[in-house]
């Protein structure tokens, strides 16, 4: 039993480690909460777009966008706003576009 728990675990892991971001834009203070967004008419608050990511792995669309959000608590963004998801032929590849928000 602990073997197949130490293996679900180590899955679980490598699935975060399989991806990755690429970011461009400005960067602030690190924050520790990210808001999330799918719309932006959900969003409420007045923003700045302060960049764009690009999210990319081998695994699935949950995990790159886990390593998303964590970039943008990294590069100082209040909000993440999901643009694009673009599962790629094979089915093992995924890539989702965003945007990190900046509130005013």
């Amino acid at each position: 039993m602990k073997k197949y728990v130490s293996l679900v675990v180590l899955v679980g892991l490598l699935a975060i480690g399989c991806a990755e971001v690429d970011y461009v834009g400005e960067s602030f203070k690190p924050t520790t909460n990210i808001d999330l967004y799918f719309s932006k008419e959900d969003i409420e608050k007045e923003y700045t777009v302060m960049g764009h990511a690009i999210g990319s792995g081998t695994y699935d669309s949950n995990a790159i966008q886990k390593a998303l959000i964590e970039e943008a608590k990294e590069k100082g963004a209040d909000a993440v706003l999901i643009t694009g998801i673009d599962d790629q032929d094979n089915g093992y590849e995924s890539e989702v576009t965003a945007s990190f928000l900046k509130y005013k």
